[in-house]
C-alpha cells in the first residue's frame, strides 16, 4: 500500500517556493502532470492527475509551457455508473493566461471552432462558471467560476507559493474553454494544440 503524506515533500516545497514568475509556476505544473513532481499547488499533496486525464497530459503540459497555466481539465464522457446513474461531461479546461497575445490566440481559435468560452478579468462581477458535467441530467460540476483573490490564495497557498509568483497568477486572466457536447470528443484538444502552435502576429 502506497502511503501518501498530507503535505508536499521537502524537495517539492523547495521547487515551488523558489518559483517567482508565472512561467515558473506553469513549468512546475507541467512537470507535475508528467510525473516529475509529486505535488502541485491547488491539488492534494502527493497525488498526480486523475486517471481520466492521463491521455491529455501531453497536451496539458504543452499548454502550460506555452503560457496557459491550467488548474483543472477533463475529457468528454457519457456513460452510466455501477448504480445506473448517467454521468455526462464535456471536454473542458480552465486556468490562467498572463500573455495578452496568447489569450487572443486561444480565444480566437475557440470562437472559430464554436467552443464555449468564458473569459474573466480581475474585478469582473461574479460568474457561476460553465456547467461541464451532469448526473442524470442535473448540473453537477462547473469550471470558470469567478474567483476572489482570497479564494485564489487558498488554492495557491502561501506555504507553497511565494507572494511574487502568486501576484502574477492573481493578475492573470481566468480562461475556460469547453466543448459544446456532453460526450467524448477530441475537438477541444485539437483546437488547443493548434492555437498554441500558431506563430505570433507582429503588432497585434
Amino acid at each position: 500500500m502506497k502511503i501518501r503524506l498530507p503535505w508536499p515533500s521537502r524537495a517539492d516545497r523547495r521547487l515551488w517556493r523558489a518559483a517567482t514568475t508565472f512561467s515558473d509556476l506553469a513549468e512546475l505544473t507541467a512537470r507535475w502532470l508528467e510525473g516529475d513532481i509529486r505535488s502541485c499547488a491547488g491539488n492534494m499533496p502527493n497525488y498526480g492527475p486523475d486517471e481520466e486525464t492521463l491521455s491529455l497530459i501531453p497536451c496539458l503540459a504543452a499548454a502550460n509551457r506555452a503560457g496557459f497555466l491550467t488548474d483543472d481539465s477533463q475529457p468528454g464522457h457519457a456513460a452510466a455508473d455501477y448504480a445506473g446513474n448517467l454521468w455526462q461531461q464535456r471536454a473542458a479546461v480552465t486556468g490562467f493566461v498572463a500573455d495578452p497575445e496568447l489569450l487572443t490566440r486561444l480565444v480566437d481559435s475557440a470562437e472559430q471552432a464554436g467552443l464555449d468560452l468564458l473569459v474573466r478579468f480581475q474585478d469582473d462581477v461574479h460568474h457561476p462558471g460553465l456547467v461541464v458535467s451532469r448526473i442524470n441530467g442535473l448540473d453537477y460540476t462547473r469550471f470558470g467560476r469567478t474567483l476572489t483573490r482570497s479564494e485564489l490564495r487558498h488554492a495557491w497557498h502561501s506555504r507553497l507559493v511565494g507572494d511574487t509568483a502568486f501576484d502574477a497568477v492573481a493578475r492573470a486572466t481566468q480562461l475556460t474553454i469547453a466543448d459544446t457536447v456532453f460526450e467524448p470528443s477530441g475537438i477541444l484538444w485539437t483546437v488547443l494544440d493548434e492555437a498554441l502552435r500558431l506563430p505570433s502576429t507582429p503588432g497585434r
